[in-house]
């Protein structure tokens, strides 16, 4: 069975002059009166006779609640049994299904939300779906948690004692359990240590040897193009690999990237400097009928993963000792590190830096300028770097930049 609706979409329907329903499924409707009430409607026939049940108002029933109602209806009814008794099959449900139903209602976006199935089905289903969900404790979810945090994965961790809160949370509201077991497990995981910036360098001159890496690199072309692109564009390697033609405007040479793909979720617009540019060019001929820029001619029709543009730092030779730079040296995600450092040395202007790399909230800007993207700022300096970059690499008197951009 389909089920149309979503949270988002029940709370912004809008009373009319006549009531009006809206169907989600099996004849479950909302019923939306011209007093803006909106209450859960369930038609059915039982022995030959057509009734209607009601599941209550929304929001106090949710769109969760109201499914299950609705279920637990239809399971009598294919027992001949009277839909209108409240016999319920949610004791018998496991907590896979809740946390599915609790993550789907949140609207989250696609690519989120398949992040955190794929999460909860490697790591919690397949251990507190063993249990009921009333006899789930604090412990059998700490059990899951702290040996994922161990093992490293700290962020991991915590997103998973989220997403069992969250769960369980779910399962409170609806009167099925009387305490949530997942309340304090992110406090009980052991804290990271602070130190946790991606490997990168600090210097001019473990920058060039960076750079000149690229310069020689004689891989894949897609990914030589991409490592080209990294520390011209200050994006997440993310991004980059992930980079559609769509959102590139040559004309205004800008790159607008879609709020969904950034961490902070809200679009971000990347001022383009001729270099950056001429590098996206030169994969047009190759990628330019694909979604991608940059596709590996190997590739079935997917971008380059991460560990490809890493593998590829970690074989760069280091001039002094003639061996590859290996791990520990520089990420691709490290070039954004580097650049804020070195810009913030030149001495330009922090907030164009900060809102360049995607970090400063908008309300921060709008109290200090006038215009919330300094886009101008923006395309003035990346066009500096991208000349301090060439300058590094041809071994030419370097230009000083360091000014601040008023």
């Amino acid at each position: 069975m389909a089920q149309k609706l979503t949270d988002r979409a029940v709370k912004a329907l809008k009373p009319r002059e006549k009531d009006y329903r809206v169907a989600d499924g099996g004849n479950l409707y909302v019923l939306v009166k011209a007093t803006g009430a909106k209450l859960w409607r369930y038609d059915c026939t039982f022995q030959g006779k057509r009734i209607t049940l009601s599941f209550g108002e929304y929001p106090t029933v949710g769109l969760l609640e109201a499914r299950e109602k609705h279920k637990a209806a239809k399971i009598n009814l294919e027992n001949d049994r009277d839909p209108r008794q409240t016999e319920s099959s949610h004791l018998n449900k496991p907590f896979s299904y809740y946390a599915i139903e609790t993550n789907t209602i949140l609207n989250l976006s696609p690519n989120t939300l398949k992040k955190r199935l794929e999460r909860l089905n490697n790591y919690v289903f397949p251990v507190l779906d063993r249990k009921p969900i009333e006899q789930i404790t604090a412990v059998d979810i700490l059990n899951i948690c702290k040996p994922v945090a161990d093992a490293g994965k700290h962020e991991t961790a915590k997103l998973l004692a989220t997403y069992c809160r969250q769960t369980f949370d779910t399962l409170l509201a609806m009167q099925l359990i009387t305490n949530n077991p997942a309340e304090s497990i992110s406090r009980l995981l052991p804290t990271p240590k602070r130190d946790t910036n991606f490997a990168h360098v600090t210097t001019k001159e473990d920058f060039l040897i960076l750079l000149n890496g690229i310069k020689e690199y004689k891989g894949d072309f897609a990914t030589c193009k991409a490592l080209e692109l990294l520390p011209h564009v200050f994006l997440r390697p993310y991004n980059v690999r992930f980079l559609r033609w769509d959102y590139i405007d040559i004309e205004k040479r800008l790159i607008t990237i879609p709020a969904e793909e950034m961490k902070m979720k809200r679009p971000h617009q990347v001022p383009l400097s001729e270099q950056a540019l001429a590098i996206i060019e030169a994969m047009r001929p190759v990628t330019g009928k694909q979604p991608y820029v940059f596709m590996s001619a190997r590739s079935t029709g997917k971008p380059l993963s991460e560990a490809t543009l890493n593998q590829a730092i970690m074989r760069f030779i280091h001039p002094k000792t003639g061996q590859p730079l290996g791990r520990g040296f520089m990420t691709s995600h490290g070039f954004r590190h580097t650049s804020s450092t070195m810009l913030n040395e030149l001495r330009f202007d922090a907030d164009v830096i900060e809102l360049q790399l995607a970090h400063l909230d908008k309300d921060r800007i709008r109290r200090t300028y006038n215009k919330a993207d300094l886009l101008k700022e923006r395309t003035v300096m990346m066009q500096a770097w991208s000349d301090y970059l060439d300058s590094l690499v041809s071994g030419a008197k370097v230009i000083p930049i360091n000014k601040s951009i008023a």
